[in-house]
């Protein structure tokens, strides 16, 4: 009777166990899939730069008087002041595509201190109906995630707002710390603030958009920018907006503030319970 007893016991102590460990799991799917979202939109921050300042409107040549030339400008990186000496930037142009690519030499710096090895490549179909770019990524490092994918955007140098603007939409995926996470969706960047000049350490940009992703577990969830996200010239983190994070129709939201330059943000559990999180600063090599 006593071994019986102790079966049943043990048998009982692991059930609980095994019910505890998947309560854990469950709980932290939730964490993990914000935290790959946040790597993600860090690492895609970079690369909308990348397309952003490598435009002709911020004096990298596209003329189709040169089958090949190099990118004009100060040092020879464009107007933007955003390149550093070790991006090198080339374009070819032939009858029907103006390829631009960009060549992230060793641990290249840039100057918002991210670190980016390999090669982006953009092309644009030399069409009267087509503004469309395409840039691909292969094997690329930024701060340490390696992407892989394309971007596909329309530039507008003048919006019915009357700023610089980057619409367009995203599939990629980016090896993080929490493993392979895939994005699908829809992007636009606008310059609300600094497009007035060439120069990028001036510009406030805002962010709208959606999109889908599969974190490494295999689950999918979706986020919507439900208040546009903005991000002031001198800040590196997201100062205000709202992100709502959906997943199985469970809503999960994060607050960005007031406008204030910080690194904390409101995040709102799908029961109504708040808890104030810190934006991570963004991960070197």
């Amino acid at each position: 009777m006593k071994k019986i007893f102790s079966l049943t016991f043990l048998l009982a102590l692991f059930v609980v166990a095994c019910e505890t460990e998947g309560t854990s799991d469950n709980n932290s799917t939730e964490a993990l899939s914000v935290d790959a979202e946040v790597s993600v939109e860090e690492t895609e921050e970079v690369l909308d730069n990348i397309a952003l300042y490598t435009e002709s409107a911020y004096g990298i040549s596209t003329s189709k008087n040169y089958s090949s030339v190099t990118a004009k400008g100060p040092d020879k990186h464009g107007h933007s002041g955003f390149f550093k000496e070790c991006a090198d930037i080339t374009v070819e142009v032939t009858e029907t595509t103006v390829t631009t690519t960009i060549v992230f030499n060793g641990e290249c710096e840039d100057k918002d201190g991210n670190v980016i090895s390999g090669t982006i490549t953009k092309v644009r179909e030399i069409s009267d109906a087509s503004r469309t770019k395409t840039v691909t990524f292969t094997d690329v490092t930024i701060n340490g995630r390696v992407v892989n994918g394309t971007k596909q955007y329309t530039f507008t140098e003048e919006n019915n707002n009357g700023n610089p603007e980057m619409t367009g939409t995203v599939d990629i995926t980016v090896e993080t710390e929490n493993g392979t996470v895939t994005k699908v969706g829809n992007r636009t960047v606008e310059i609300t603030a600094g497009g007035d000049t060439y120069l990028w350490f001036d510009d406030e940009k805002t962010i709208t958009g959606s999109c889908t992703y599969t974190n490494a577990e295999g689950n999918t969830f979706s986020v919507t920018i439900t208040t546009p996200l903005v991000k002031p010239a001198e800040c590196r983190y997201i100062a205000s907006g709202v992100k709502e994070y959906n997943r199985n129709g469970e809503i999960t939201t994060i607050d960005f503030g007031d406008g204030t330059c910080d690194n904390v943000a409101t995040k709102t559990l799908p029961d109504g319970t708040t808890e104030e999180i810190t934006l991570r600063k963004k991960r070197k090599m």
